[in-house]
C-alpha cells in the first residue's frame, strides 16, 4: 500500500534541498499557489513512478515524479523563480560555479513552464546583464564571456553553461570555445 504522504513530504523535501529553498517556503508556494495543486491526485497520476527494488526507491522515484509536477505549476514557478532571481542578482563574485548552479535551477523550473517562461527576461535579468567583474576589453574582443568571478573564471559558452578561466581564453586562438 502506498503512503501518499510520505511521496509528498518527499516530494516538497526534495525541492527544498535542490533548490537552496526552506521547506516552508516550498510548502507555502504550494498552499499559496494561484494555480491550486491537488497533491494526492498528482500522486495517483504518477502512480506508474512508483516502482524500484525496495521501498525507499519507490518513494523516492514517486518523490521525484510529484517534485517534477509540483515545480510545473505555473502559481508554484511564479513564487519559487523570483527567490532564485534575487540570488542570481545578489550574486557576490566569489565563486562563477555558485552563479551557474542558480542560473540552471531557474532555466530547470522555467523549462517546466515554458509557456509562463521563455527567458530569464522573467528575472528581470538579461543575459548580458548577470552579475560580474568587470570583464577585461581584449576578453570581450576574443569570447562572448557572460560573467566573471574575482578568480577570472568565466561563465562562457552559447548557453552560458561553460566554465573558462580568463588566461585560458588569452591562449585561445579562436577564443572560446
Amino acid at each position: 500500500m502506498i503512503d501518499n504522504g510520505i511521496i509528498i513530504e518527499k516530494a516538497i523535501w526534495k525541492i527544498a534541498a535542490e533548490y537552496d529553498l526552506d521547506v516552508r517556503t516550498v510548502e507555502d508556494a504550494i498552499n499559496f499557489s494561484e494555480v491550486q495543486l491537488d497533491l494526492e491526485k498528482l500522486v495517483g497520476e504518477g502512480i506508474f513512478c512508483f516502482r524500484g527494488p525496495n521501498e525507499n526507491v519507490k518513494y523516492d522515484n514517486a518523490s521525484l515524479c510529484l517534485s517534477n509536477k509540483i515545480l510545473a505549476n505555473a502559481g508554484v514557478a511564479k513564487i519559487l523563480i523570483p527567490l532564485i532571481c534575487d540570488r542570481i542578482r545578489n550574486w557576490d563574485h566569489e565563486d562563477i560555479e555558485v552563479l551557474l548552479s542558480e542560473l540552471k535551477k531557474v532555466i530547470t523550473i522555467m523549462e517546466l513552464n515554458p509557456d509562463e517562461y521563455p527567458g530569464l527576461q522573467e528575472c528581470s535579468i538579461g543575459p548580458k546583464d548577470l552579475p560580474s567583474e568587470k570583464i577585461p576589453d581584449d576578453i570581450k574582443e576574443k569570447c562572448d564571456v557572460w560573467a566573471m568571478d574575482k578568480k577570472g573564471m568565466c561563465l562562457v559558452g552559447i548557453d552560458a553553461n561553460k566554465l573558462m578561466h580568463i588566461d585560458d581564453i588569452r591562449k585561445a586562438p579562436a577564443g572560446c570555445p
